[in-house]
């Protein structure tokens, strides 16, 4: 994750809304109390001689902290944009930064890391850790342990094994869909665009309960609606294989238990799903379920840290794998932190809304976020206007829209 940070940032950014007065002493204060709970958030990264990247905790800053007058309900959008493409100095650290925007009953508090130190969860919980470290005096203040990285708890994985991934990764088939280049990009005048939407809690109800029916998950739903729309859009007459990409979180698999640490605890499960001008939303949503079930049950939670080892095991692998992470053949990433197991009340704050992005590859069209606090879902979608138009991504986004509440009988079109 480091190694493709050279050629475009690995940013994830998460904007929480926040309802009530946020200080900006407190919120000092918090930043800096997180800082030491979280061992991650108090690293930098340097090279050794031997091109070897590795993680140091002395002469780290504090967090940065930017402060700026809120400018009404959309303005988070704009300065998440800017995030996404602004690099983080990864020599320097720490490996994250927040950007507060105020206004005295509501504020946008936006963080941005880099991928290589959390995740999406790993956000989520920090968030919460401000929170009450603001408005609730009485709330706990312990440290959390410091945890080895990820592969430590892998057990290890046959070396044949991983070669052999390692080649059929790197001999996939190129989709109908979209180019994909094969030479190193330029992202010097890369500009990312961002689209957002909720759904009201009695959709997001009808919604999991008729998943339930048709025995699928939301995520499934969500990957069928934007297949078929993707398909519509780009008006597909043949038989075409689309890749989706699913990170899905390793915590409850992992030994000793994760808990709440800040961390990048996920892997990344590729499927591939056959699109024909007969196919029906609800199997398409049952695909993806079984598919991302099998990696759980056929043993392959932990390739893709095991790939990412092999190809780092020396410095030519690592170049190659750089020019390689925007090359992959995938058509769209969905990724889903489902509903989250966090307060929404903190005294006198609320948290209303939780929106995650990540930059991605400059050749990757769409990145879908999706998190559901307070029972409501939230989405965006961030794609890149050289890759993909802006009407042609609002046709996409309502085509899907109308997909999934035609299925699961919505009222969010």
């Amino acid at each position: 994750m480091w190694l493709s940070s050279e050629n475009s940032p690995e940013n994830v950014v998460l904007c929480a809304t926040i309802r009530g007065m946020l200080s900006v002493k407190k919120l000092t204060e918090a930043l800096a109390w997180v800082q030491r709970r979280h061992s991650r958030l108090g690293l930098r990264i340097v090279v050794e001689q031997n091109n070897r990247p590795r993680f140091v905790s002395e002469n780290v800053p504090t967090i940065p902290l930017q402060v700026i007058p809120r400018q009404g309900a959309e303005h988070w959008c704009q300065v998440v944009q800017e995030e996404l493409l602004h690099p983080i100095p990864w020599n320097i650290g720490p490996l994250l930064r927040f950007v507060l925007l105020q206004s005295p009953n509501e504020s946008n508090l936006i963080l941005t890391f880099d991928h290589c130190i959390g995740d999406g969860l790993s956000a989520a919980y920090l968030i919460r850790d401000i929170l009450r470290y603001i408005a609730e005096p009485d709330s706990d203040r312990s440290l959390l342990p410091d945890l080895p990285p990820i592969d430590e708890f892998i057990e290890k994985t046959a070396s044949d094994t991983v070669e052999q991934e390692n080649k059929e990764w790197t001999q996939l088939p190129e989709v109908a869909l979209l180019p994909h280049p094969q030479q190193k990009q330029d992202f010097s005048d890369w500009q990312l665009r961002l689209l957002h939407w909720n759904f009201s809690n009695e959709d997001t109800t009808q919604l999991v309960a008729r998943c339930r029916e048709e025995q699928t998950t939301v995520h499934g739903a969500i990957c069928a609606s934007f297949f078929l729309a993707l398909a519509t859009e780009k008006n597909l007459q043949l038989e075409t294989v689309i890749y989706c990409l699913s990170p899905i979180n390793l915590r409850k698999y992992l030994h000793p238990p994760i808990g709440e640490n800040f961390g990048e605890y996920i892997t990344r499960s590729v499927t591939s799903h056959t699109i024909t001008k007969s196919s029906e939303f609800w199997d398409l949503a049952r695909d993806v379920k079984h598919k991302l079930n099998l990696v759980v049950t056929e043993g392959k939670l932990f390739e893709d840290v095991s790939r990412a080892r092999s190809l780092l095991s020396n410095c030519y692998q690592g170049e190659r794998f750089v020019d390689f992470r925007n090359e992959f053949s995938i058509d769209l990433v969905i990724t889903n932190m489902g509903r989250l197991n966090i307060p929404h009340q903190f005294n006198d704050l609320e948290l209303e809304e939780l929106y995650v992005t990540v930059t991605g590859p400059k050749t990757l069209p769409i990145i879908i976020g999706v998190v559901t606090l307070k029972g409501r879902m939230c989405l965006t979608w961030r794609y890149p206007e050289s890759v993909l138009p802006n009407a042609s991504a609002q046709r996409i986004k309502l085509e899907a829209m109308q997909r999934l509440s035609d299925a699961a009988q919505l009222k969010i079109i």
